[in-house]
């Protein structure tokens, strides 16, 4: 038996990276059909509705939904294209609030060869929408998010300010990972702690004002590099403003998040002893919970299965071979994937023995999977683990009403809690 799990592909990660701007909306230019699921699952990825959403937009191409509106081709438009179409829609979505607009084309729209960007200069509002021409479904989903924000960013096009010291973007949080707000929240503590400022979060809730701001940041630090190459090296390359990755791939777990506070601490000369006083703090909180655990001793070789981005399931893997002394059986990254940190991924696996777990079959029995919730909580249910664990949407086994974030030192505790409650 194999685990026929379908990832996210790049026309999902450009209209996800679209809404991820509070006041960016993706316009799905393509048929009725491919806007459904997209809508549901922007909505939960990054809920922004308002009771009165229903009657404000109860008009064509919205029909009351106001993420991802469509122009709704049909066959018609791709024997003989959609630009009457298109020169009817566009005025209706642009001037409805004061939302900009992206519109993103459908795999089979993107055939038509319609050219929206001139279609969109004709009507009046290339201050206010932009389209991206190509089709993105054949790239990974990370590829096409970074690219999207990046392109948004170019087309934005803020103005150079005067840096303001000890400040920061923070880039490559996608608001496909569960519970980002409160990521966001944290690492934003954490970094106050050492005297840092985070002006804003391009590709997670940032707004047109918080962009304009960026660009007067000394640094960007990286959380998912995979989600933000191209749009770091566009803030180096234009704005002259460098980005700090860490070796140890995203903050998961105490020590890839203490890893993660030295290191931009080390770059911007910040004093860290706030923030490790934090962490160790986490770490005794934690301690003292698995110490009195009845049956914690029976994480101890435990076997687990990952099936995640790559930045997240190194320092994952190494967590908790580390620290709980379990045991990795099965061990994958979702396409997209950082080079720099698969690498230290598998060698961290040869080191130890372990490498026969890379890339084998996740369907073999597990007592642990990490994985998008969906995923997670199928196999759970069909018996191929005692306990999926979910690290990214979608998810609708739950609503979360307590943070349950992967990120940071409630990411820590989150993973802590599913793995014990799973004894």
């Amino acid at each position: 038996m194999t685990i026929n799990r379908i990832c996210m592909d790049g026309f999902t990660g450009a209209l996800l990276a679209v809404e991820s701007f509070s006041d960016g909306r993706a316009v799905l230019h393509g048929p009725g059909g491919c806007r459904n699921y997209h809508t549901f699952l922007v909505s939960q990825c990054y809920p922004r509705r308002d009771p009165s959403d229903f009657k404000k937009y109860a008009m064509p191409y919205f029909f009351s939904q106001p993420r991802i509106p469509c122009t709704y081709i049909d066959e018609d438009n791709y024997i003989n294209g959609s630009e009457k179409k298109l020169e009817e829609c566009i005025p209706v979505i642009c001037s409805v609030d004061d939302n900009f607009d992206v519109f993103i084309c459908s795999p089979g729209a993107a055939l038509i060869g319609d050219n929206i960007t001139d279609a969109i200069e004709r009507a009046g509002y290339k201050e206010k929408a932009m389209a991206i021409e190509e089709s993105l479904i054949s790239q990974p989903f990370p590829d096409s998010y970074d690219h999207t924000v990046k392109s948004i960013i170019e087309w934005k096009s803020p103005s150079k300010k005067k840096t303001v010291p000890k400040s920061v973007n923070i880039l490559g949080m996608p608001i496909s990972s569960i519970d980002w707000e409160d990521s966001i929240d944290e690492l934003s503590s954490i970094l106050r702690e050492m005297g840092i400022t985070v002006l804003s979060s391009p590709g997670a809730g940032c707004s047109s004002e918080e962009l304009e701001r960026s660009t007067a940041a000394e640094y960007n630090v990286c959380v998912c590099p995979e989600y933000c190459e191209r749009t770091a090296e566009l803030y180096e390359r234009v704005y002259g403003i460098p980005t700090i990755f860490s070796d140890m791939g995203a903050p998961v777990g105490f020590d890839a998040v203490e890893h993660w506070v030295k290191n931009i601490g080390k770059v911007m000369g910040a004093d860290t002893s706030k923030a490790e006083a934090l962490i160790k703090k986490a770490k005794t909180r934690a301690y003292k919970r698995i110490n009195r655990a009845a049956y914690a001793r029976r994480t101890k070789c435990s076997r687990f299965t990952i099936m995640a981005d790559g930045s997240i399931v190194y320092p994952l893997t190494k967590w908790l071979y580390e620290y709980l002394c379990m045991l990795p059986v099965s061990i994958s990254v979702d396409p997209g994937e950082d080079e720099r940190t698969v690498s230290s991924l598998i060698g961290f696996l040869e080191e130890r023995g372990l490498k026969d777990a890379w890339g084998s079959d996740p369907a073999q029995n597990a007592d642990y999977m990490f994985t998008d919730g969906q995923t997670a909580e199928t196999q759970m249910m069909i018996g191929t683990c005692r306990k999926g664990v979910s690290i990214a949407l979608p998810d609708l086994s739950r609503a979360n009403f307590i943070p349950r974030p992967v990120f940071g030192l409630n990411g820590a505790a989150y993973i802590l809690d599913e793995i014990f409650s799973g004894l």
